[in-house]
Formats: structure tokens, sequence, C-alpha cells
């Protein structure tokens, strides 16, 4: 890479000075490393809590051993389990979460999982916090959007329970103080967020994640991607977040292959881990574009997973951008491994999106939406809620209406 650091981390397209206004809610503890799931309890001690709900999926609960792993390294910290949580977190679920929580008296909550088990997990410590008792009640809580085109919510002045994440994916939502509930009457999926809902401690243990299945540990490893791709590409790009972002970007292209390959191979594993840490670490300070705005309505109105539409909408979305910011491009291009030597911005940039296609079907992830039970008359529908994400509106090159992504997703129907 070049020594100008300019050149290296960019700078913002106005070319003035970098701005920002950094607001951190840190976790508290991240613990890493095959077995440090033993210090579980210890995690709990140490949060002053004494009854847990363990918030998992039915997978995890049914098909392995590993629920019942936790359940004797709390003891009796373990108040129950929920197994119910499902994909896109509708509200339902987190209303029964909530209520069996809120039954057993619980002081914690202990995500274990995917996406969807922390953000239910996240959705449960914010419903007891602000007595949530239906549909109604969640709805209120969901964040809208303001004047200036961020979000805002409803912040409790209570305190959240503390929340200890253990994931088995890397979608990362774990480091984030926001989580996502899907209204199927509505078709939408609104965001919720307050800084207390971030889990306390985090631990990622690569043992854990031995069981989970190869497609959804690859999907969800391109999520990481896609975060990070979005975080460089940003028109409010930073040169910490180009550093973590890119530096993730290289260890996924080398071990996330790897992990798939060998589930047993916990140093990959464990890399991957890392990685998907640092690729969400400027959530919220960072803004997303396109292929974020679009993963969310594909996700709710078509059930497409959030690791599959990236895989699939990632590529297309880079393309549309190219003009904006090839070089830009050109340095997740030479993070991923790809040789530019000789290439012009713009042909770094093509064989970036080409890559990522080609590392979709390597990690076997299917990639057309047509393969999730998308169809055309879905397209529009999807689009116009696209369209309205903010997602789309801090994009590289303005999204003029919905046709224009009606045309990106029908190119990978």
């Amino acid at each position: 890479m070049s020594e100008n650091v300019s050149a290296i981390f960019g700078q913002p397209d106005d070319g003035g000075p970098f701005r920002g206004d950094f607001k951190f809610s840190p976790v508290e503890r991240v613990i890493t490393g095959p077995g440090s799931v033993t210090g579980l309890a210890d995690e709990m001690d140490a949060a002053g809590a004494s009854r847990a709900l363990i918030i998992t999926g039915r997978t995890l609960a049914t098909k392995t051993d590993l629920v019942d792993r936790l359940r004797s390294l709390l003891g009796t910290r373990c108040a129950g389990v929920f197994a119910e949580s499902v994909q896109h977190v509708t509200r339902t679920s987190v209303l029964a979460a909530t209520e069996q929580a809120r039954g057993l008296g619980i002081d914690a909550v202990i995500s274990f999982g995917g996406g969807s088990a922390n953000d239910t997990a996240k959705a449960v410590a914010m419903a007891l916090a602000h007595d949530v008792r239906s549909t109604d009640d969640l709805h209120a809580l969901r964040m809208v959007p303001r004047a200036d085109g961020g979000l805002v919510g409803q912040v409790s002045e209570r305190k959240f329970i503390p929340l200890i994440a253990i994931p088995t994916t890397l979608s990362a939502g774990e480091f984030t103080a926001f989580t996502g509930i899907s209204d199927p009457d509505r078709q939408c999926k609104d965001a919720f967020g307050d800084p207390q809902m971030r889990a306390r401690t985090v631990i990622l243990d690569a043992e854990l994640t031995q069981a989970t299945p190869d497609w959804l540990w690859g999907s969800t490893g391109l999520r990481a991607v896609d975060h990070c791709v979005e975080t460089v590409c940003s028109t409010e790009h930073l040169p910490f977040g180009d550093a973590l972002a890119l530096g993730a970007l290289e260890m996924l292209a080398t071990a996330l292959p790897r992990s798939v390959d060998d589930p047993a191979d916990l140093v990959a594993r464990s890399a991957c881990q890392q990685a998907a840490m640092m690729s969400i670490f400027s959530f919220g300070l960072i803004p997303f574009g396109m292929s974020h705005g679009i993963g969310l309505p594909l996700g709710a109105r078509c059930d497409v997973p959030h690791g599959a539409c990236s895989a699939i909408v990632l590529p297309e979305v880079m393309d549309y951008n190219r003009p904006a910011n090839a070089h830009r491009q050109r340095l997740i291009a030479e993070s991923l491994g790809v040789d530019t030597g000789g290439m012009s911005d713009d042909a770094a940039a093509a064989a970036a999106a080409q890559f990522l296609r080609d590392f979709a079907v390597r990690l076997g992830i299917r990639n057309r939406l047509s393969d999730y039970g998308v169809k055309e008359s879905d397209l529009p529908g999807v689009a116009t809620s696209a369209f309205d994400a903010l997602t789309n509106k801090t994009n590289p090159v303005p999204v003029g209406d919905a046709d224009v992504i009606v045309d990106l997703l029908r190119r990978v129907l």
C-alpha cells in the first residue's frame, strides 16, 4: 500500500478535515478463546446477578448438548431457558420471551446462538425495563426518523438487566446497542435502540461454534464482510474505521474458508470471531449504505437470512457505487488479497465485487434471491421499503427512486 496516509485511509469526500461525533458505549468485557465459556458463572457473579434466562434457538436446545452445558456451568443461577427465538425476531416471540422472563423473576439474560437469539435477548431486557406487555407497548418504543436523518428512540430511565452474550455466528450484533423486531402485519422490521442494550460481557468461545451449520457460519461471515465494506465505502468514513474494517477483511478472506472447510480449526474460527468484532466496531458512528438498507426489508418481507442478503446484494451495490468510490473499493480489493498491480481504480473495484461473488460460492452460499423463495412480484415492495431506509439516504451514489433498487434486485433474482 502507499506510504501516503491519505492514500491508505482516504479523505472525506469533500476533501476537508475529518469530522465526527464519537459516542462510545463499550462492552465492559470480551472474553476470547476456546473454553472461555467456563467463566460464565463468574461473569454472572461479577454482574451481581443470580437468576438468568438463557435465550437460544430450537436447534441448539434440541440437537446439541450445549444448552445443557451452559445450565450445568450456571447451576442455580439458571432460572430457565427460552428456546423459541426465531429468524428476524417477531413481536410475538419477543412478548413470549418477556412473559417467561417476567414470570421467572430474572435479573440477567444470556443470549446463546446467532443474531436472532441476541436480538431477542436485547429486546427482552428493553421490554422488562419498560414493562412491555403488548404489541402496542412495543410499537411505542420503536425508533423513528429525526429531521436530520438520524433515529431517535424511547430511552429508559430505569436500569436494564445485564446481558451476557455467547455468539455462535459472525453477525456481531452483540456489540451494538440496537435490536430489530419484525412486524409481520406491516411486513417491516423496526429498529430499537438504547445504550443499555449492549451486552455487558461477550464470550467468544470458538469451541461452541463447531455445531453451527457451515452455511450459517459462512453467510454470517459475509455479513461481517458487508459491515467492513460499507464502513470503508461510507461517505463519512474515518481512519480508525478503515483500519479496523480493512484488517478484518484481510482476516476473513483467509480464515473464513479455512473455518468452513474444517470446523475443528479453532485458530481459524477464533480469527473469524475477532474479525467480526472488528467489523462492527464503527456501527452507529459511521453510516452504512444501500446494502444494509436492502437487507432489512428482504429479511422482513421475504425471510431471506441477513447473511444471504449480504452475499447476494453487496457486490451489486459495490458496482452501483463504483463511479463514486472506486478508489475506496481498491482498498477493499487489496485487503481481500486481490492482485491489483497494473489495474486502474475502476478495474480494481470491479475485481473486489467479483471476488465477493466468487467467495460466496466458495463458502457454499446460494447466490440468487430465487434460491430463497423471492419472486419477481416481491421486488417492488422490497424496493419501496429499502428506498425509505435511512441507509439509502447515506449511500455514496444517490438512489433516485425505488425502481433503481428493483433493477438491482432483478439482476440477482
